[in-house]
């Protein structure tokens, strides 16, 4: 029989685009080889003929987004046109997409306002812009550390956008009116957009995600929550609020005694404009898909099962999107989609555990870290968030033009559910640094989770299954955790510094420095919600590694590019000691920066002549010879032999110190310098690079820097020296690796530079 038996031309394309996109190849291709006795084994003509054209299509048309990917054509001088709902506003930054009107190309625009004035009327726009005049395009930059969200390839890979400009005060932005029913859509979607902004935050910021499909950067904190409790998909990541809606349709009309039929030739017609309406996310198009496909065959009196309506719809969305499924977003929602069709007859609770438990390994491979009570708050809140939260919703909506006190009613009542999330979201000690999770271990949880789903009675087989499960979860955690290989990690944090010597098997690990920026005061209207550097880098790398927990952090002095991010830091992750140079404790704004965190933390400064230790490894103190205030001079020298490497990190200390450490320890050798002062002509004396003997150094510093780091001067001491150096603002994160038959040597991240 050809039913429930469509599901094999997908996982056929779904491998043959992970082949062609480079993901995993001999997994993949293990899996498509796999697929292909299946369906041959099958004896179904029909299925394998579709099968054959489908892979043909779906191949093309992946190589085709490959090539795009790689690639991308560079747009030319032309007009461009802006629609008003892909225009947000965060403070004084505007960020549009605009989309080429001769090539069709997709760009994005940032702009700074000057006035609050300015800021109302973007906020307000709703009607098509048109961009006129030369645009200087740059790439958009992708990620440069291990781990780190790449911006750039979500974009290229989701939305085939590949470019970006900064629009000058001379740039020609002119209004239109809509030019056709696309246009026509935008404007409304716009004028939805400005209507839900007079809600207060937390309705406006649900009502933009649920019915619009917009997620404000307002809203991170409830994303936050949400996302440490791994229950994200609850916030329409599923799509199952579409069902709502469209049942409260349904059950309006039959009250209305509307026919049937009718009501399903208007869904039919509604939702295609409606999945436009919304901005066409992934999982807004395979609920409406699905419902459709639903639809479609009750209207034709056609019988078709879940499993074949599901691989339909996943079908269609790949052709359309090669690269769906390798985004949290894209595998979450079809996986959850999947478990339903098994789960459909169960209860509530029965149905949320099973999908909290298939959800957990895709949650570790992007997110790396799970809350032991995600299981349980998934059974509790799932079954009443949504219903909850899209009724206070359109209640809100229904009820703003008259009173705004009953708003504010359903506003609390979103504000103290979150606060009660919050709450068990930080409980201490609940939340499991697991660590990003291999692809093999992951597919395999998958598939024994979904074979336990299907066969929950057969008690041997659950018994075999589950404790397949449970074991390749602890192997995957001691891979993780206990990795032989040490490192020490040079962040590309920008215009900063940040290091991390991680020893092997992640037992102990030291942060010099934190890197960060110096804020400048704004108005109120200018603030806007900013993600830290060490947030998106060096955080996600920790985690990433199972770390949830430093030794110590040493901090080489005060400037807000060594120690900004200080807070950050230890707000996410447990420090147990902070190793400061003498005098830098009673520093005025380093006293106010770690004024949060004295009961849990012990504050050690050093002078020079003294050493610390973290684990087995001893870290020597070569300067400051006298306490200081924390200025570049006096910056904490550290020197370690890590595994057959001598190390020197050197802060911002200044050639003076340079030249005064080499008077005072004659006899030291540096194998790898982190060149001072991010390689400033106010450092790397040549004297001290020919008295260390260096053989490699490490520059710290940010793209395009406005102080022109690091000076050519620097650069020409150490070719002179014949000392080979790696930029992080041409390499991206530098990695250095040591362990048994290890060969040391500097990796980049950048292929560039590899």
């Amino acid at each position: 029989m050809i039913k429930n038996n469509w599901c094999y031309p997908v996982i056929c394309l779904a491998s043959l685009n992970a082949l062609i996109l480079g993901s995993a190849p001999f997994f993949f291709g293990c899996l498509f080889l796999g697929c292909l006795i299946r369906l041959c084994r099958l004896r179904q003509p029909l299925i394998l003929i579709v099968s054959l054209l489908v892979m043909c299509f779906g191949g093309w048309r992946c190589w085709l987004a490959r090539c795009t990917y790689i690639q991308p054509v560079t747009p030319h001088n032309q007009i461009y046109k802006i629609q008003p709902d892909t225009i947000k506003v965060a403070g004084n930054q505007i960020q549009l997409i605009a989309q080429g009107q001769t090539d069709g190309q997709l760009i994005i625009g940032y702009y700074r306002c000057k006035n609050q004035i300015e800021q109302h009327r973007w906020q307000t726009e709703s009607w098509p812009l048109l961009l006129i005049g030369d645009i200087e395009l740059e790439r958009i930059e992708g990620a440069t550390n291990r781990h780190e969200f790449d911006y750039a390839q979500f974009m290229g890979q989701q939305k085939q956008c590949f470019y970006q400009t900064r629009m000058a005060d001379n740039t020609i932005i002119k209004q239109i009116q809509p030019q056709g029913w696309l246009d026509t859509l935008h404007h409304w979607r716009q004028k939805g957009l400005i209507y839900l902004h007079r809600l207060p935050p937390a309705l406006r910021f649900h009502a933009g995600a649920l019915l619009l499909g917009v997620r404000e950067t307002d809203g991170k904190v409830y994303q936050n929550v949400l996302g440490q409790l791994g229950i994200i998909h609850l916030l329409s990541l599923s799509g199952i609020h579409v069902f709502y809606l469209v049942t409260i349709i349904r059950r309006v009309a039959t009250l209305c005694r509307v026919p049937r039929e009718w009501v399903n030739g208007g869904l039919c017609c509604l939702l295609p404009i409606y999945a436009l309406f919304v901005g066409g996310g992934t999982s807004i198009v395979r609920a409406i898909g699905l419902i459709l496909l639903r639809l479609v065959c009750e209207m034709g009196h056609l019988h078709q099962s879940r499993l074949d309506s599901w691989s339909w719809v996943l079908l269609v969305n790949l052709l359309w999107q090669p690269y769906l499924l390798l985004s949290m977003g894209g595998l979450l929602s079809y996986l959850m989609a999947f478990a339903l069709i098994y789960q459909w007859r169960n209860g509530t609770f029965a149905t949320t555990f099973w999908l909290g438990l298939l959800s957990l390994p895709v949650c570790l491979r992007f997110n790396y870290r799970w809350h032991m009570l995600t299981i349980l708050i998934n059974g509790l809140i799932a079954p009443i968030f949504l219903p909850i939260t899209l009724g206070l919703v359109i209640v809100a909506i229904l009820l703003l033009p008259f009173s705004y006190p009953l708003v504010l009613l359903g506003e609390g009542f979103l504000n103290n559910l979150y606060q009660g999330l919050a709450w068990i979201a930080g409980l201490p000690h609940a939340t499991v640094t697991f660590g990003k999770i291999q692809l093999v271990p992951l597919f395999l949880i998958v598939v024994g989770t979904l074979w336990l789903m299907a066969e929950p009675t057969n008690k041997q087989r659950v018994k075999w299954i589950g404790s397949s499960i449970v074991s390749l979860y602890m192997l995957s955690f001691i891979i993780i955790h206990f990795n032989p290989v040490g490192r020490v990690i040079m962040f590309d944090i920008g215009q900063g510094d940040s290091l991390l010597i991680q020893q092997p098997f992640n037992r102990h690990n030291l942060l010099i420095d934190t890197g960060g920026r110096l804020s400048l005061p704004q108005k109120k209207w200018q603030r806007r919600v900013i993600t830290s550097r060490a947030e998106k880098v060096t955080i996600n790398y920790l985690y990433s590694c199972g770390i949830d927990h430093l030794d110590a952090i040493a901090l080489s002095h005060q400037d807000a590019d060594h120690i900004g991010d200080l807070g950050q830091i230890m707000q996410r992750i447990r420090v147990k000691r902070l190793i400061c140079a003498a005098g830098l404790p009673q520093n005025q704004q380093f006293k106010r920066q770690v004024r949060p965190y004295l009961k849990t933390v012990i504050i050690e400064p050093y002078l020079a002549g003294q050493h610390f230790t973290v684990g087995q490894q001893q870290i020597n103190v070569l300067a400051p010879v006298i306490a200081g205030t924390g200025t570049n001079a006096d910056s904490l020298v550290l020197q370690a032999q890590i595994g057959d490497a001598s190390w020197l990190f050197t802060g911002d200390l200044e050639r003076v110190g340079e030249i005064d450490i080499t008077h005072r320890y004659p006899q030291l050798r540096v194998d790898y310098l982190k060149v001072g002062h991010h390689g400033s002509q106010t450092a790397s004396a040549p004297q001290a690079i020919a008295a260390w003997h260096v053989k490699g150094a490490l520059i710290s510093a940010g793209r395009h820097n406005r102080y022109g780091h690091p000076h050519p001067q620097t650069i020409q001491t150490l070719q002179q020296a014949n000392v080979p150096f790696w930029n992080t603002a041409e390499c991206g994160m530098l990695e250095w690796q040591y362990g048994w038959g290890l060969r040391t040597t500097i990796k980049t991240t950048l292929k560039d530079c590899d």
